[in-house]
């Protein structure tokens, strides 16, 4: 719960923050007054201005420049009114409309810039007289929606004067509703590149993530419900928050609806998504899919249904629409705050990622007149960080799934080392049986040699005799080199492996037959570190040569001390052993770490300049 706790406000913080510092009606500098902004002064002038307050509005009336004597205007803010109804609901939102504003700038001519923002439906932009922009017909009703987005440089000097013609009788928005950008070209350039490069970045991202979900879905099992989930969920945020790409290349009408029921979509996988992490099923989980289904499905037909009606309707479907965000939004933080129960290790996170979500969902249903500058919205920013925990929860299980996988390659072939071990051991076993019944076959005869010589008075032909049987059968069994049967096995293993690549080996070890340990963990322990000190010393030249071996139970502990010598290279970073065989990191120590740490000892490495020391610590093994 603190996590999520920590998310919420962390969420709330970071919105504020942008609500205050990357809002085009929050941004610093002049502010335009009666339809006149004042940048003449070389001191005052800034880069980049965002041209939101005080233009002249003259609703239901198409006025080109130098017509406008005698017309008395209204001043308002861009995005005060959804329409053209200039605040009254007695009026129509759609028609048409002309805006100008006037901006004094200094005496000295220079270039500048304006970005051309999204209108709806048809526009047309003058700069000083002359037509920068023609989208559509302002005066055909019945016109083809034509909506465009890009930026128009001009020399300007002492002032310039901007007259916007809009028309609108087919969408729900209508008129210049998106303060443009003014200043220098560089500045109003970087801008909008930024931007562009925000939204390719969060389109590239969430699409690759989509679509490798998809593809490991797809060929997975237990979860492959979640895995599509996943994978849907980040292919409509992609198709999201592309739009500004398709207002960018002039796309037609249709990709207003397309973000809009792609959005409502990505709402309705997350509900999918946050049912499952919360473990929310039957008739509960039923009842929120079902409402955010029917939300994308109001999100595709309503704005049709809209086209030509009056602003009541309008603002009931918006009243609507901020509704279903609250409502979302409480849904998701209490069900998460109560959920106790995270289950997998990715669940917590992501669950914390939702209440991100859902309180971006809040900011944008209740705050006040918001326009992001450069850093986009605030469902967008929170869906973006959403999808990358999603990516990173697919990095952590395929790096969780590489290492699972070596050390399933390692066990292996230490489980195909110790069944190498366990035949070798029955095959000297079945020889040392064969020669014993050789032996027992033999005995009679030697007996009847020794009653023979020793009827003769041949004693010191007796005494030479009995000495060579005594060798023989010495050399019929293989040295013991301790009680543990286990530890002897690998032990004679790798004494005979040491001897073939001529390691000289000095052993010491005394463990009784029973211990807490299992045999199998005992041979990975004495099979690693073994291994890894003859292949160590090999490397040297032979006169350098050596690997010693101490192990003893004392006090009821089990110490194993492993020492060899070696050139010196070794490397590693944290608790991260990174093998001298090949590149990345070594299995080896590593297991043998791992087993240590499971049994709850102690591991210690001393990789002094002439000599590898190894210890291990195993508490209270009898």
């Amino acid at each position: 719960m603190i996590w999520l706790l920590c998310a919420v406000l962390f969420a709330s913080l970071l919105f504020i923050l942008q609500y205050r510092f990357d809002n085009k009606y929050n941004f610093p500098g002049v502010r335009a007054h009666n339809g006149i902004m004042d940048l003449s002064s070389v001191k005052d002038f800034q880069p980049l201005s965002i041209l939101a307050y005080e233009w002249e509005f003259y609703p239901q009336e198409l006025i080109a420049p130098g017509e406008f004597d005698g017309s008395e205007p209204n001043f308002i803010f861009l995005g005060q009114y959804g329409g053209f109804e200039n605040g009254s609901l007695a009026n129509s939102p759609h028609g048409c409309a002309t805006y100008r504003l006037q901006i004094l700038l200094p005496q000295e001519a220079a270039e500048y810039a304006l970005e051309l923002p999204e209108i709806y439906t048809a526009s047309r932009i003058w700069v000083d007289s002359r037509l920068v922009s023609n989208l559509g017909d302002v005066s055909d009703k019945g016109a083809e929606p034509a909506v465009r987005t890009g930026i128009v440089t001009f020399q300007a000097a002492g002032s310039t004067e901007i007259v916007v013609q809009a028309s609108d009788y087919s969408h729900y928005y209508s008129g210049m509703v998106y303060p443009p950008a003014f200043g220098t070209p560089k500045a109003v350039s970087d801008l909008i590149s930024f931007r562009l490069l925000r939204t390719c970045i969060m389109v590239i991202s969430s699409f690759t993530i989509g679509i490798m979900y998809l593809l490991i879905g797809l060929r997975t099992g237990e979860e492959r419900h979640r895995m599509i989930l996943f994978a849907l969920t980040s292919l409509l945020f992609s198709l999201h928050v592309m739009y500004p790409l398709f207002h960018l290349l002039g796309a037609g009408y249709w990709t207003y609806r397309f973000e809009d029921v792609s959005f409502y979509l990505f709402l309705l996988m997350i509900a999918a998504l946050h049912c499952s992490l919360c473990k929310i099923g039957g008739r509960w989980r039923q009842i929120v899919l079902g409402f955010g289904a029917a939300a994308a499905l109001l999100s595709f037909m309503v704005p049709s249904l809209l086209t030509g009606s009056g602003v009541t309707r309008m603002l009931i479907y918006s009243a609507f629409i901020d509704s279903y965000k609250l409502v979302f939004f409480s849904w998701l933080i209490i069900t998460a705050l109560l959920n106790r129960e995270h289950g997998e290790a990715m669940n917590g996170p992501l669950l914390a990622g939702l209440c991100i979500l859902a309180v971006s969902l809040l900011f944008q249903a209740v705050a006040p007149v918001f326009e992001p500058v450069r850093f986009g919205w605030q469902t967008e920013n929170a869906g973006f960080v959403f999808i990358l925990l999603l990516g990173g929860g697919l990095w952590f299980d395929t790096v969780s799934a590489y290492a699972g996988r070596a050390a399933l390659t390692e066990n292996m072939r230490l489980m195909k080392k110790q069944f190498l071990l366990q035949e070798e051991n029955y095959r000297i076993i079945s020889d040392n049986f064969e020669e014993i019944r050789q032996m027992r076959h033999d005995l009679r005869h030697h007996l009847y040699t020794i009653m023979e010589l020793s009827n003769q008075h041949q004693y010191d032909e007796l005494e030479r005799y009995i000495k060579g049987c005594e060798e023989s059968t010495e050399q019929a069994v293989r040295p013991t080199l301790c009680e543990n049967h286990a530890a002897n096995a690998v032990l004679n293993y790798y004494l005979q492996l040491a001897f073939q690549k001529d390691v000289p080996v000095d052993l010491k070890v005394s463990l009784p037959s029973d211990l807490k340990l299992e045999g199998w963990n005992l041979g990975v322990l004495f099979g690693n570190l073994l291994e890894n000190a003859i292949d160590a010393s090999e490397k040297l030249p032979k006169e350098w040569r050596t690997v010693k071996v101490y192990s003893k139970i004392s006090k009821g502990n089990l110490l194993l001390t492993v020492k060899n010598s070696w050139n010196g290279e070794f490397s590693i970073s944290g608790d991260q052993i990174y093998s001298t065989k090949h590149e990345g990191k070594g299995t080896g120590l590593s297991s043998v770490r791992s087993l240590v740490e499971k049994t709850g000892g102690q591991f210690y490495l001393n990789p002094d300049k002439e000599e590898f020391e190894v210890s291990i610590v195993l508490w209270n093994q009898i």
